[in-house]
């Protein structure tokens, strides 16, 4: 008879697995648009990226949860250990950049075509790629300063039980960790921010956009949903899917840390929820190419 901890990595086992091989689809299709398109369509841009980032948070997060959970000995070195959970801290923060960034850029996207609003999508759309690089740098220094700063838990390579990376190398009593999800909450309340006020700003377009098609149902039955509003659903599914798995990882986190206690259910669930959000995602954002014909998707 299956153990727990047997039953709960084959549930992080199969997680990854759709998941990751949902964002290599997902990657492969955006990057071959990307490829043979005449000119650069900077949705498509977006998605590659984060379609990168949650399948590299399944593997830096799914492995290594699987591996500790089927108790697989550890062979990684103090040095691969903090590898990897800099790995699993820079995978998450350009997850919820990147889904940051499509939200703001679809927001920009389908707003009114005034003089500001016109100069935003000129300037969003030429400087996207800026946008991304500055994302990279940004979170590959960052993360590296809480890299070399980082100090796991002792013995951490001396557990016949798995590795001692990402949630597990959480120590309440370390005041250096404390600091550090501070500033990590710090860091996702803001771009949380910019998601939800581009969220609401996409909603109030989209309600302004159904009153009119109402008005158009009265005198032309064949009025139809834009393509672009089909796409502008979606990422608002999107961002809402986002907010609903990772808003609890980091209430636990603090829970753990207020009490000075490690709840072994408080990290699966946790660790569950962070790995829902990369394994759903694409699915969604496949939706988009199936809705929105190649001339209007990306």
């Amino acid at each position: 008879m299956l153990t727990l901890d047997e039953i709960l990595g084959i549930v992080y086992l199969q997680l990854t697995g759709i998941g990751f091989l949902g964002n290599l689809t997902l990657l492969i299709l955006n990057s071959f648009t990307f490829l043979t398109a005449h000119t650069v369509r900077p949705k498509n841009v977006i998605i590659i990226q984060l379609a990168f980032s949650n399948a590299m948070v399944l593997l830096f997060r799914g492995i290594p949860t699987i591996t500790r959970l089927w108790k697989v000995k550890c062979v990684l070195d103090r040095t691969g250990i903090k590898i990897i959970t800099y790995m699993q801290t820079l995978t998450r923060s350009l997850s919820l950049n990147s889904t940051c960034l499509l939200s703001v850029f679809q927001d920009i996207t389908i707003s009114n075509n005034n003089s500001i609003w016109a100069q935003l999508k000129f300037k969003a759309t030429k400087g996207i790629i800026r946008c991304i690089v500055l994302c990279w740098i940004f979170n590959l220094i960052s993360n590296m300063l809480i890299f070399l700063r980082h100090d796991g838990p002792k013995n951490s390579t001396l557990r016949k039980d798995g590795c001692s990376t990402g949630y597990r190398a959480l120590d309440v009593h370390n005041n250096n960790h404390i600091k550090f999800e501070i500033i990590a909450c710090v860091h996702d309340t803001f771009f949380a921010g910019l998601m939800t006020a581009s969220s609401v700003h996409m909603v109030l377009i989209l309600y302004k956009h159904k009153t009119n098609v109402n008005y158009l149902h009265s005198t032309s039955p064949s009025t139809k949903i834009s393509p672009e509003t089909r796409a502008t659903q979606a990422i608002l599914l999107l961002v809402i899917t986002f907010f609903f798995f990772n808003t609890f990882s980091p209430i636990c986190i603090f829970c753990m840390l207020y009490f000075k206690s490690i709840n072994t259910w408080m990290i699966h669930t946790s660790a569950l929820l962070s790995l829902c959000y990369p394994t759903v995602s694409p699915f969604i954002l496949i939706s988009i190419n199936k809705q929105v014909p190649n001339s209007c998707a990306c």
